[in-house]
């Protein structure tokens, strides 16, 4: 799949390199990143092709080319890195400042964000170039500012404070984020980073401002900016600051707190062990007052000297609230169904028996397995009865089993913490239950769900919750499963191969799709609408709709589909004779006579195929059955170094799985070694024929 990829325009190169170094830090290689400067030609094909525009101002959305109305457009958000603010507390108020930026909508709007941080006691006078200032406002000039242009202070000036360019904001990142659905997990890592930042700037300010009620007041407008609460204690353990959504969060006075203890102030808050040691905690989850909250812990230390600590939290539900919107977002970003039950087409008793069952299935909340063999419409039927629930407008979210190994299975399902295993990305990841919460997830071919999967999948449709790889907290998820198979799941309960426990997990509502030979009336109005989607119009001659009707049709409706498809590509004009057929159904190959086990056994041979070549299994089973006949069994390294050609580990290991899962070979209990079964001797006699 393409990485996401955001157009970057700016006004100035400077403050593009800022930008992609910010989105860089934050999203590292999992975005594209194409950089304009505000006259440089913009190819419409290139605006067309990214997922998202990013403008550093408002007013370059005039020079942008045409584009698709799909294509959004986002304004950066811009902060400022508090560090860079030290020289400022050493100017004393009423001090006049021009501020100097490459634009004047820009110095204006700079102006304005330091004025909301507390800096209003200062006087600030904007210019860009271009403009002329008296020689009388020349000298009531005391210094300049600027974010990244020295160059454009006028030369008079003589003292120069630069505040480098403003990174973006937190909320641009989040934005961005939800739009691309990439992880949002770094988040915290942006406020430890604003808090390093913060002590530090104390301990700046501490030695340069002269003024400790005017510090307060400065450092209070920044904390109460941040939408969480924050209490700073010192280094005798008292409270020397208490945000206001520390309160709201608290429901406390936060007046009250400040001077008291932890202990006296939130008595609950207190009472657990992690806030009184003095090492840095990260996202610890902590219960107090009827509440969950997330709590990060950093401690303010100077030359190796405990000074205080810093502890910011937040309520579990309000995360809960983001990790929902993003969610909620994924229905924006291709998680939907789009097949309805008018895209079911046929007139036969047997579909129409069905569409009903459905129709009636999607009005519950249950769980629904869906039977039926390969190419029937599964998939149609369960997008159908999501499009018809409760649901409708929530994620619908496939999983395909059949090719999906057992090692990344429980990754994609789950999703996994960063650092889980070697190859992990930053960040960790989403699985597909977060991401088809309040929706549906279909649960594909689930009779190829390796054992060990269907254990986790058990767990997770009893108790609703799972947990990610690598995690140590457990996630709600409210989901319809809806679960498809085209093997016996009774049969494969007998031998062992598929859950019994699971097994009735699933069917709560069962539903049958019949196979395309038992609804042949279908057939040729299936034929008319394949064709129509092509806009093509052909008449079939009397002996191609015989054999069209007579054949068995084992790839059923997909099978069906590819005929009409190949019937428009060879026919030359409109009529369809014998001869336009594919060859395998003018030699009936593949006629009635075919019985219901030589279908079954293909269907395993196709499955197995998925996973292996023909030589490798023909060669793993032939080794089997002699020592089957000399009644022996081995393990899985002895019959390795008896293969023709030996695998790699990984290969056996999987080879073995797909043999095992479909009934093929036997495994003895305690290192009991391996067997071949009846139906892998008809396997072997099979693989043998094909290749003769």
């Amino acid at each position: 799949m393409e990485k996401p990829s955001i157009l970057l325009v700016t006004k100035s190169k400077k403050v593009g390199q800022t930008f992609a170094r910010n989105l860089r830090t934050y999203f590292g290689s999992q975005i594209d990143i194409y950089p304009f400067l505000e006259n440089d030609p913009i190819k419409e094909d290139l605006l067309n092709l990214v997922g998202l525009v990013l403008v550093s101002q408002e007013d370059l959305l005039e020079g942008l080319p045409r584009r698709k109305e799909s294509i959004p457009i986002l304004v950066a958000r811009r902060n400022i890195e508090m560090i860079k603010l030290v020289p400022l507390m050493d100017l004393n108020a009423g001090t006049t400042c021009l501020f100097v930026q490459n634009d004047w909508i820009t110095a204006v709007e700079s102006i304005e964000f330091l004025q909301r941080l507390g800096f209003a006691h200062l006087e600030f006078v904007p210019y860009a170039p271009g403009m002329k200032l008296s020689e009388a406002q020349m000298r009531s000039i005391d210094v300049a500012i600027t974010h990244g242009w020295p160059e454009l202070v006028p030369p008079t000036i003589e003292q120069v404070i630069n505040l480098d360019n403003r990174p973006i904001d937190l909320t641009t990142i989040f934005d961005i984020a939800q739009h691309f659905r990439l992880s949002v997990d770094k988040a915290h890592f942006y406020t430890a980073d604003f808090f390093r930042d913060f002590v530090q700037l104390g301990r700046n300010l501490s030695i340069s401002v002269n003024n400790e009620k005017q510090l307060k007041k400065k450092l209070e407008s920044i904390l109460n900016a941040v939408h969480e609460g924050i209490i700073g204690i010192d280094d005798e353990n008292r409270i020397t600051f208490f945000n206001e959504d520390a309160g709201k969060i608290l429901r406390v006075d936060p007046a009250e707190c400040v001077g008291k203890t932890l202990q006296e102030a939130v008595p609950e808050f207190a009472s657990h062990d992690v806030l009184y040691s003095h090492g840095e905690v990260t996202n610890h989850l902590l219960q107090t007052r009827h509440q969950f909250l997330l709590v990060t812990k950093i401690p303010m230390m100077l030359e190796d000297k405990w000074l205080g600590e810093v502890v910011t939290f937040q309520d579990v539900t309000k995360v809960q609230q983001l990790e929902q919107e993003i969610r909620r977002k994924s229905v924006q970003l291709g998680l939907t169904a789009k097949y309805d039950f008018h895209h079911i087409i046929g007139a036969s008793d047997a579909i129409l028996s069905s569409k009903k069952v459905a129709c009636k299935l999607a009005n519950s909340d249950y769980t629904v397995l869906i039977t039926g063999e390969n190419g029937t419409g599964k998939e149609v039927f369960a997008q159908a009865i999501h499009q018809n629930s409760s649901r409708r407008d929530m994620p619908f979210v496939p999983v395909n089993f059949a090719g999906l190994t057992e090692s990344l299975a429980e990754s994609e399902l789950f999703g996994y913490e960063e650092g889980a295993f070697t190859g992990a990305k930053k960040g960790g990841k989403v699985g597909l239950f977060e991401l088809a919460h309040n929706g549906t997830i279909f649960l594909d071919e689930i009779g190829d769900a390796p054992l060990s999967i269907q254990a986790a999948l058990l767990r997770v449709l009893q108790e609703r919750q799972v947990m990610r790889v690598g995690g140590n907290r457990v996630i709600p998820v409210n989901v319809r499963v809806i679960a498809a198979t085209n093997r016996n799941l009774r049969e494969m309960v007998q031998k062992g191969t598929f859950r019994e426990d699971l097994y009735y997990r699933l069917e709560v509502l069962p539903l049958h799709v019949p196979a395309l030979r038992e609804r042949r009336g279908d057939i040729l109005l299936l034929i008319d609408h394949f064709l129509e989607l092509k806009h093509r119009k052909l008449i079939l001659s009397d002996e191609v709709k015989d054999i069209l009707l007579h054949y068995s049709w084992p790839g059923n409706i997909r099978e069906l589909e590819n005929v009409a498809h190949y019937l428009t590509v060879i026919v030359e004009g409109n009529q369809v004779e014998l001869r336009h057929l594919p060859e395998r159904l003018r030699n009936g190959s593949i006629g009635d006579s075919q019985t219901e086990e030589n279908r079954e056994m293909e269907q395993l041979m196709m499955l197995l195929h998925r996973h292996g070549t023909q030589e490798e299994y023909a060669d793993i089973l032939e080794k089997l059955w002699i020592c089957s006949k000399r009644e022996e069994r081995i393990g899985r390294g002895t019959l390795n170094a008896m293969l023709t050609r030996p695998l790699t580990e990984a290969q056996i290991r999987t080879r073995l799985d797909a043999l095992k899962r479909h009934g093929f070979i036997s495994v003895g209990l305690k290192k009991q070694g391996m067997q071949i079964t009846a139906l892998g001797i008809e396997v072997l006699r099979r693989l043998k024929q094909e290749q003769a």
